[in-house]
C-alpha cells in the first residue's frame, strides 16, 4: 500500500504567516460578533418584537427556533464554499462569506417588526438567519486553514488558533454593545437595532484586511496536484467516497462545540426569565468570561504545538467535561447571588475555551490538503447544524416553564462533550488508514511527475 508522503520541508514565510494569521482572526471575530449579537438578542428581545401574540414560552421557543433556523444551511455553506475553497481561491470564498454575513446583518438591523409589516417581518427574518447560517458554514474552514498552512510546521496549532480567537472576541464586543444600551421598553423601541447596524462598520475593516490576503504555497501546490488527475470530482463526493469514517469523527469532535449555545443562549435566557438573575449580571459574566477565553486560547494552542496537538484535544475535552456541563446550571439555579453566576460562567468558559482552542488545529491534520477545507468544514457545520443549532431549544424545553428541570440538560451538554472525546481519541488512526488508501489511488490517477512535485502536502499533524 503506497504511504502519505513525508512532509515537505518549511519554506513558510514569517511576515505573510501574520498576515494570514491577524487576516484569519479579524474575519472570524466579526463574523461571530455577527451570530452572537443575534443569539443575545434572539434571547433577550426577538420573541417579543416578531412574535408578540405568543405567550412568553411560545414567544422564547419561537425566538430560540429562529436562531436554530440559522445553522440549517451551515453545511450546504460547508459544500459550496469548501468547492470554491479547495478548487479555487481560499481568498476567494473568505471574501464571499464576510460579505454575505455582514449584509445579512445590517439587514436584520434595518427590518421592521411585526406591528408594522405583519406576518412578513419573522419570514424575512428566518430568510437573513439561513443567509447569516449559509456565511458562517464557508467562512469557519477558509479561516483555519488561510492562518495555520501558511504557518510553520511548530506553530500551525497556534496559527489555527488565531482563528478560533474571534469568537471570544466577537462575543465580547457583542455583549459590550448590548451592556452599554438600555433595558426594558427603551431597548425594545429601537435600541436593539444598534448592534446590527454596527456590523456594517466591522464588515469595511475585515474587507480591507482580508483583500490584502495571499493564496498559501501549501493549497497552491495542492491545487495543481489536483488538477493535474485525472479525478475531477468534487471535494465533498471525493470526502464521502474516500474518508467517511473521518467524516464521522470530525462530526462527533465538533459536539461539544455546541456548549457555547447551552451558556451564551439558553442559560442566559433561563436564568434571567426564570431564576431572577438580572440581565446585566449574566451579560457582565459572559463578558469576564469572554476574556477569559482569549487568555486560555493561545496558551493551549501553544502547549498542543509543544507536545502532540492530539494528546492535548483529549487532555482539554476531558477538563471540560468536569468543569462545565454539571456547574454551570447548578451554580446558577442555587440562587446565592451574582458570585454563583460569575464562578458557574467562568468555569464553563474555562472548560469551553482549552477545548475549542485547539480543535481546529487537530481537525486540519485529518485531511490531505487539496480536501481541506471542505473535510474540515463538513462535519464541523453538521455537528453545528444538527446539534448546536438546536441546543438551546431542546434545553429550554427540557427545563421546563418553571426552569427547575436541569438534571435532563445537564446530561445533554455532558453526552456531547463525551461524543466529542470519541470522535477525537478515533480520529486520528481512522485518518492515517483513509489518507493512505486516498494518496494510493491518486497516485495511481496522476502522472509520475506530477506526484513528486505534490509531496508533503497531506495531514500535518502530530499524534
Amino acid at each position: 500500500m503506497t504511504q502519505p508522503a513525508p512532509p515537505a520541508p518549511d519554506t513558510s514565510d514569517p511576515k505573510k504567516a501574520r498576515r494570514a494569521a491577524w487576516g484569519a482572526f479579524a474575519g472570524t471575530a466579526i463574523e461571530w460578533y455577527d451570530f452572537y449579537v443575534y443569539g443575545t438578542a434572539a434571547a433577550l428581545v426577538i420573541g417579543k418584537l416578531f412574535f408578540p401574540d405568543a405567550d412568553p414560552l411560545a414567544q422564547t421557543l419561537s425566538a430560540l427556533a429562529t436562531f436554530a433556523i440559522g445553522f440549517i444551511l451551515r453545511p450546504v455553506g460547508a459544500v459550496i464554499f469548501g468547492y470554491i475553497g479547495d478548487r479555487v481561491s481560499r481568498k476567494t470564498s473568505l471574501l464571499i462569506t464576510l460579505l454575505l454575513m455582514g449584509g445579512a446583518t445590517v439587514a436584520i438591523g434595518l427590518l421592521p417588526t411585526y406591528e408594522t409589516i405583519g406576518v412578513a417581518a419573522p419570514i424575512i427574518l428566518l430568510f437573513l438567519r439561513m443567509l447569516q447560517g449559509l456565511s458562517v458554514g464557508g467562512e469557519w474552514g477558509g479561516a483555519v486553514l488561510i492562518a495555520s498552512e501558511a504557518a510553520p510546521p511548530h506553530r500551525k496549532t497556534l496559527a489555527a488558533s488565531m482563528a478560533q480567537l474571534g469568537a471570544p472576541v466577537g462575543s465580547i464586543l457583542s455583549t459590550s454593545v448590548f451592556l452599554l444600551l438600555p433595558s426594558g421598553d427603551a431597548l425594545l423601541d429601537g435600541w436593539w437595532r444598534i448592534p446590527f447596524l454596527l456590523s456594517g462598520t466591522l464588515l469595511v475593516v475585515g474587507l480591507v484586511l482580508r483583500l490584502k490576503l495571499e493564496e498559501n504555497d501549501e493549497f497552491v501546490r495542492a491545487r495543481e496536484r489536483r488538477e493535474a488527475a485525472a479525478t475531477k470530482k468534487a471535494p465533498v463526493l471525493e470526502l464521502l467516497r474516500r474518508f467517511p469514517l473521518t467524516n464521522l469523527c470530525v462530526f462527533l469532535a465538533s459536539c461539544a462545540v455546541s456548549g457555547v449555545y447551552f451558556r451564551n443562549v439558553f442559560a442566559l435566557n433561563w436564568a434571567v426569565e426564570t431564576q431572577d438573575v438580572a440581565r446585566e449580571v449574566f451579560l457582565n459574566a459572559l463578558l469576564a468570561g469572554g476574556f477569559i477565553q482569549v487568555v486560555l486560547t493561545p496558551l493551549a494552542a501553544v502547549v498542543a504545538d509543544r507536545f502532540s496537538v492530539r494528546n492535548a484535544q483529549i487532555a482539554y475535552t476531558l477538563i471540560y467535561l468536569v468543569v462545565a456541563p454539571f456547574p454551570l446550571l447548578a451554580l446558577i439555579s442555587a440562587g446565592e447571588g451574582p458570585g454563583s453566576v460569575y464562578l458557574a460562567v467562568a468555569l464553563s468558559y474555562v472548560g469551553h475555551s482549552v477545548y475549542y482552542a485547539t480543535l481546529s488545529g487537530f481537525l486540519t491534520t485529518l485531511f490531505p490538503a487539496e480536501l481541506r477545507y471542505t473535510g474540515i468544514s463538513l462535519g464541523y457545520q453538521l455537528s453545528g447544524s444538527l446539534v448546536s443549532g438546536f441546543v438551546p431549544l431542546v434545553a429550554a424545553t427540557l427545563v421546563g416553564a418553571d426552569g427547575t428541570n436541569i438534571l435532563p440538560v445537564q446530561l445533554l451538554y455532558g453526552g456531547l462533550i463525551l461524543l466529542s472525546l470519541l470522535g477525537t481519541l478515533a480520529g486520528t488512526s481512522v485518518s492515517r488508514r483513509e489518507t493512505a488508501r486516498y494518496a494510493a489511488s491518486l497516485a495511481a490517477e496522476t502522472p509520475p511527475a506530477e506526484v513528486t512535485s505534490g509531496a508533503g502536502d497531506g495531514p500535518h499533524g502530530t499524534s
